[in-house]
């Protein structure tokens, strides 16, 4: 019976006690004064220094203070219990100033009881909270303490009420403000209540409905307007009390908020939580989400339960001996709530580990006993930590795999691996390459009908075409490297114009006296016709045209007076006074030449820069080029790449298949083109099978590129910027002798660095990213 008693007065105390260590306060002409040996106590404890400069004496002293607190508090107890009791037969103002000066002396000591607790060594202090002897008389002692503390605050409650009924009496006033103030909010409450599903149905049209990627303020607000109701009623609750509080009488009620913010609150942060997890589960199981989701509730529901109690008890009782069996309690709550919640987890997280493998030595014992009595439970913990470890491996690869820096570096592991593979591998001696046009019956080269991959450079199609496709004039500049993609980004936007007459100009190499005679028999004129012919046919036509000229770099030399050319037609274009469009490709080593030369001098409406490609359309683009057939099918099979976090899902094949996707790109460093070359060197077809097979390419080295002197690395650099140039250009724009530069070609053809068409030199596709690179470093050209 004594037992029940106890727990009773434990649990009214947990909910209607006040702090035992706060000033409640009354209205009295002399402050309270606390008992002087209390406060000499205080005091001292004040003057302790911090913990980690304690010596052996402070600890002694320590032990010491509180050994005289607790006879101390004993002592207290017992004049508190005789002054309720005088208090009780007689209800005077000097009765309850002794009440009132012993219930502070008792929270003074209570917080100091704790400080104390706080400051003593380990064992000092397990004695007093923990489960022995001590534990349980300090656990009787807290009890006592608290039977007083209800029997206090119930007879403040009434001397408070009556205060109230005095006042009221002699100026309703303050009273009539707070009810309208209540009002006011009730007011402002009803009418959100009425509206909110109306305000927040726009919101969602307006700002979530159209958006593509909606902003994480958006996003905010629209979880937040999940549970809308529920924060309009915390809301509610949370004004009104803080505007009854303010009445001297009812000042308590604000302690009332830990009940609202905490089961309001809770159920708000579980709304959101489940929400969130509803949203983001990669399961589309119904009975897995409905099982995580029921999870989840229990373990936010449990976590509000014990913050109510720990916060409840913490301040009612201080963190003594009560609070410390409290929070032991919540530990075994938990840990009962894990035991449970494992027990439910168990057939799902064997059923999710037997759909993988590479199992380590851990989950194979979890496997062995996920139904052993007494050992399922650890080997479900073994399985699902196993499964959580890898879903955080796979997010934070996910996650750096968006970064160019990351990509790269497992690139160059890749090809470190696959490099080893390939110099032990005794197939090799059985595999020869694929050679010569043989490739393109293979891998398709690029042609009008080849796909496109819609993702690349679209934002940089969308800002020309807001100058393109319009009514208004405009000169506009289209710059990337060679073989990036410029002339299928020009291609696709003449094919969206509308309402004008789309015209598309390869520039000769001959430039501009060759380009004026092709632009002219593109317009309808005579292949003789003159400049002026032209500038008079655009002006007077009614024909609005959107032209495009690619390969407007053959129009710059990088040598003094180099951009003539492109001045002219620049100038005949600007001089039109039509609506006509212009749009020009140059190279961006050659862009970088114009810019440096004429700065702003030579104004064009914009000029776009084409990105590199990223990893994923790279492999979109040399999947999309694989011949699918049986008699030109290429295998990626015995090529070997190290294992990652998020692939395990993945074939061994397409895992090899990413890989050397992932060494194509890095190889090429987001250039098309040159992973496509690369891709067909890779071909190698099987002595004895027949069977084309992907290995690692030999790439170029570069020592001697990067031991070149700068004058042989000025005449590639002049060669990359004039595309294709005869030794003659090569000397006017390096400025070097004849003689120098045929040595240097010479030079460069016996190396395979350059390739001879017509007279003219040409960078070879080979060394083209080598080359381009080394320039880079060596700050001679801009990639």
């Amino acid at each position: 019976m004594n037992k029940i008693i106890y727990q009773f007065f434990v649990i009214f105390s947990l909910i209607f006690s006040q702090l035992t260590y706060a000033s409640w306060g009354i209205n009295t002409d002399k402050p309270i004064q606390i008992s002087e040996k209390v406060s000499d106590i205080s005091q001292q404890i004040t003057a302790l220094p911090e913990t980690h400069f304690f010596t052996q004496r402070e600890y002694s002293k320590v032990k010491q203070l509180l050994s005289t607190t607790l006879s101390e508090q004993k002592a207290q107890v017992a004049v508190m219990s005789a002054a309720l009791e005088a208090y009780g037969e007689t209800a005077s103002q000097v009765n309850w100033l002794q009440v009132e000066k012993t219930h502070r002396t008792l929270a003074s000591l209570n917080v100091s009881k704790q400080r104390l607790l706080q400051l003593t060594d380990t064992k000092t202090r397990d004695q007093l909270t923990g489960f022995g002897p001590s534990g349980v008389t300090q656990f009787y002692a807290e009890l006592g303490i608290t039977k007083l503390n209800i029997q206090y605050y119930v007879n403040y409650q009434i001397r408070s009420f009556k205060n109230l009924l005095r006042d009221l009496a002699i100026s309703p006033v303050p009273v009539i403000s707070v009810i309208f103030k209540v009002l006011c909010v009730m007011f402002i409450f009803n009418w959100w209540m009425r509206n909110s599903e109306r305000l927040i149905h726009d919101f969602k049209i307006s700002k979530i409905k159209h958006a593509a990627e909606p902003s994480i303020f958006v996003r905010t607000i629209w979880y937040c307007s999940r549970a809308h109701k529920a924060i309009a009623y915390l809301l509610l609750i949370t004004a009104t009390l803080r505007i009854i509080s303010t009445l001297p009488s009812l000042q308590h009620l604000i302690f009332l908020e830990i009940f609202t913010w905490w089961v309001l609150g809770g159920s708000i942060a579980v709304s959101f939580i489940l929400e969130f997890a509803y949203r983001n589960s990669k399961h589309n199981r119904r009975e897995i989400i409905a099982l995580r989701l029921s999870t989840i509730r229990r373990y936010v529901w449990g976590i509000i339960v014990v913050g109510v109690i720990l916060q409840i008890s913490s301040r009612t009782l201080g963190q003594g001996t009560i609070y410390a069996w409290i929070s032991t309690l919540m530990v075994f709550f938990f840990a009962m709530l894990t035991v449970w919640s494992l027990k439910q987890w168990n057939s799902t997280v064997f059923a999710r580990i037997a759909m993988l493998d590479g199992y380590p030595i851990s989950v194979q014992w979890a496997i062995r006993n996920k139904n052993t009595v007494g050992m399922s439970i650890v080997a479900t913990a073994c399985g699902a930590a196993w499964l959580f470890g890898r879903t955080v491996q796979h997010a934070v690869i996910s996650t750096l795999s968006k970064h160019a820096a990351f990509s790269h570096a497992l690139a160059y592991l890749f090809r470190i691996e696959v490099a080893k593979q390939t110099e032990v591998s005794r197939e090799q001696a059985n595999l020869v390459r694929v050679r010569g046009d043989a490739a393109f019956e293979y891998i398709l080269p690029g042609s009008e009908d080849s796909a496109l991959i819609d993702d690349y450079a679209k934002d940089e199609m969308i800002a020309m075409s807001r100058y393109l496709l319009t009514d208004s004039p405009a000169v506009c500049v289209l710059s990337g490297e060679r073989g990036v993609g410029s002339t299928t980004l020009m291609k696709r936007i003449l094919a969206k114009s509308k309402h004008v007459t789309p015209l598309y100009i390869n520039c000769p190499y001959d430039g501009y006296s060759a380009l004026l005679p092709e632009f002219a028999q593109l317009l309808g004129l005579a292949e003789d016709a003159t400049e002026q012919d032209i500038l008079h046919y655009l002006r007077n036509t009614d024909t609005c045209y959107l032209i495009a000229f690619d390969n407007a770099q053959r129009l710059v030399k990088p040598k003094v007076n180099g951009l003539v050319d492109l001045m002219k037609l620049t100038n005949l274009l600007r001089q039109a006074r039509k609506s006509h469009r212009v749009v020009l490709s140059i190279e961006k080593s050659s862009w970088r030449f114009i810019d440096r030369a004429r700065g702003e001098r030579l104004l064009f409406d914009l000029v776009t820069f084409m990105p590199r490609w990223s990893e994923k359309q790279i492999g979109q683009l040399l999947e999309s080029r694989i011949v699918d057939s049986d008699t030109h099918s290429v295998s990626f099979e015995g090529l070997v790449l190290p294992r990652q976090w998020d692939e395990d899902n993945l074939t061994d094949e397409e895992r090899a298949k990413n890989g050397f996707y992932r060494i194509l790109w890095d190889y090429s460093d987001g250039n098309p083109t040159v992973a496509l070359r690369f891709f067909r060197l890779s071909l190698h077809r099987d002595k004895d099978t027949d069977h084309v097979l992907v290995r690692l390419f030999r790439a170029p080295q570069t020592e001697d590129l990067e031991m070149m002197p700068k004058p042989m690395l000025a005449v590639l650099r002049s060669i990359v910027q004039l595309e294709v140039a005869s030794p003659d250009d090569v000397c006017d724009c390096s400025r070097l002798s004849i003689a120098e530069v045929i040595s240097t070609l010479r030079y460069f053809q016996s190396r395979g660095y350059i390739e001879w068409s017509d007279d003219k030199a040409r960078i070879s596709d080979h060394w083209f990213r080598h080359i381009t690179n080394v320039l880079h470093r060596q700050h001679l050209l801009v990639k």
